[in-house]
């Protein structure tokens, strides 16, 4: 976590969040892994709308490809409002995927490969992450993270009970 890099861009229009990303991207493509293993780039003036944020994401994936950084990098995607397509809307499996602020978390490809060595069927992983948040509720989430509570993740909603959870 020490080498950990979290890029807060402060931009609010496209060209410039895309532009920094991209340096981003590449600063983590050329340094050692050791380095620079992993980084969070963080938009909290932009992107607010979950379907604006969703289409930029594709777009940076595309420059991911681009750039010749497809196979060694790859993006995980995090945003307030984020929603699995198909989930009732107030579904916590939603909650895996949530954050603070829309951001974009890159990955070397090499990291999960090593990560999922030690994973037990791996490939449900994203059910099992899923069902976690379903078994703990919004009031479970709160409790290990209570400063979520006043942050966009929770925003418009004014009942935490347990019988919202469900």
């Amino acid at each position: 976590m020490d080498a950990l890099r979290i890029h807060v861009c402060g931009a609010t229009d496209d060209n410039t969040v895309t532009a920094e990303f991209m340096t981003l991207l590449q600063q983590v493509a050329e340094a050692s892994p050791s380095d620079l293993p992993t980084a969070l780039f963080v938009v909290p003036n932009t992107y607010s709308d979950f379907d604006e944020y969703w289409n930029w994401t594709r777009i940076c994936d595309d420059l991911l490809v681009q750039m010749g950084y497809e196979g060694l990098l790859q993006l995980a995607t995090f945003h307030p409002r984020y929603e699995f397509e198909g989930e009732d809307e107030s579904d916590m499996s939603h909650f895996t995927n949530r954050s603070p602020f829309p951001m974009l978390h890159i990955i070397r490809e090499q990291d999960i490969e090593d990560a999922l060595k030690q994973v037990r069927n791996p490939d449900r992983i994203p059910e099992r992450n899923r069902q976690h948040m379903r078994r703990i509720g919004h009031n479970g989430l709160l409790a290990v993270m209570p400063a979520l509570a006043d942050t966009a993740v929770f925003a418009g909603r004014t009942n935490h009970t347990e019988a919202s959870d469900n």
